[in-house]
């Protein structure tokens, strides 16, 4: 009877360990093109590959299914499932399943990068003149909301073409002049272009799951910056289109993977060889920056633009227009007036540990001074509202 009841234990701990190690799981579609899913003679660039291992590494998994095309021809559905990869868990075969059964609750979708010279809710150029990104996004998402109204859908911020930065008569790569004016564009009017766009999205859908990941422009301000601004352009591209080498989509992926598990890419993750050294060796500082970035990744409001659910785990409510905090950026001191009382402030770092928490009454300074220079969070709570502030310490 003792063994009996040790074996049924034993038995009883292996559910639950099962059960633990899909803590996450995501079953995705994407409607890309090559800046998500480039042809080469490895799946090394493609970003479902990444996610898979970010993902195994972090006891959670994914299944991916896609298609490669613009918008025009994104929009003629039911899509088809075109891809497959040598170790990521395929979402669906159009053969032979319907795509209602599959249970898809993480899309994907991106326009072209080189569309980003007139709005989105304007129509295309040329053949597909009939419709305009905002449209065939909101065909695509409409659709998406008939198949599975919980899902939710993602906007991949790619990365803008780079023939029109390289000057006439030179070729790719290009001089670092022509790429540091193609990043300042990449983080600026490209990027604006896309927060529009989702913008556009949102007014016309706002009832509906769509959510912006802004992978561009945080990897174009890790790649200027040190010590990732070392790494030889062509470590990172191998055309001006600009299809990417195993380092940029490795990126992308990290980028991806934060937004859509609302988490952390894996600390204990090996990054294997044919990601550049600068990164191997710069890992948990390049996450940190990531995770950093998309957390203040926020609309005028204060509310996320990327994550489904607040990471931070503030509740809904909100008082930030009742909050003023100053200077900031700073050096030293931080202070708070409200025209609330009793709220306590908790201060975190990027990594979103929990550096230590005060009561507050209307007003207060806080001291950061012995701190490191880098990107802060406080978070402000009373018994009704809450809201979170980012710092910046230099």
């Amino acid at each position: 009877m003792k063994n009996l009841l040790q074996l049924l234990l034993v038995f009883l701990c292996l559910i639950i360990n099962t059960k633990g190690l899909a803590q996450n799981e995501k079953t995705m579609y994407v409607f890309g093109h090559s800046l998500i899913v480039h042809a080469s003679p490895t799946n090394e660039t493609t970003v479902p590959h990444w996610l898979h291992h970010l993902a195994k590494e972090a006891n959670n998994t994914i299944a991916v299914s896609g298609q490669y095309g613009f918008l025009p021809s994104h929009d003629e559905l039911p899509p088809i499932s075109q891809w497959g990869f040598e170790d990521v868990i395929p979402a669906w075969d159009s053969d032979t399943e319907n795509f209602s059964d599959i249970g898809f609750d993480t899309f994907l979708i991106t326009p072209a990068n080189f569309v980003q010279y007139k709005p989105s809710n304007e129509n295309y150029d040329g053949g597909a003149n009939d419709t305009s990104p905002v449209q065939s996004t909101l065909t695509i998402v409409d659709w998406i909301n008939n198949q599975e109204p919980e899902a939710v859908s993602y906007i991949y911020e790619n990365w803008p073409d780079m023939a029109g930065y390289i000057s006439y008569g030179n070729t790719f790569p290009p001089t670092p002049q022509e790429f540091e004016n193609y990043n300042t564009y990449t983080q600026g009017d490209f990027h604006d272009w896309w927060i529009d766009y989702h913008n556009f999205i949102q007014d016309a859908r706002p009832s509906e799951h769509v959510r912006l990941i802004p992978v561009g422009s945080v990897m174009s301000k890790l790649l200027t910056q040190e010590p990732l601004n070392q790494i030889p352009i062509l470590d990172l591209y191998e055309d001006d289109a600009p299809h990417g080498r195993p380092t940029l989509y490795f990126l992308a992926s990290l980028i991806t993977y934060m937004a859509i598990y609302e988490q952390k890419a894996p600390a204990t993750y090996s990054v294997p060889n044919t990601v550049h050294v600068l990164l191997r060796d710069n890992y948990q500082s390049t996450i940190d920056f990531i995770w950093a970035e998309l957390l203040a990744f926020n609309d005028s409001s204060g509310d996320s633009l990327v994550f489904e659910n607040n990471v931070l785990n503030t509740e809904s409510f909100d008082f930030k227009d009742d909050i003023t905090i100053y200077p900031n950026p700073t050096r030293d001191y931080i202070n708070i007036t409200a025209s609330v009382d009793n709220y306590t402030i908790e201060l975190y770092d990027v990594k979103g540990t929990k550096l230590r928490i005060t009561k507050n009454d209307v007003n207060d300074t806080i001291n950061i001074s012995n701190l490191p220079n880098g990107i802060y969070f406080l978070k402000l709570n009373n018994a009704r509202f809450s809201t979170i502030k980012r710092i910046i310490k230099y």
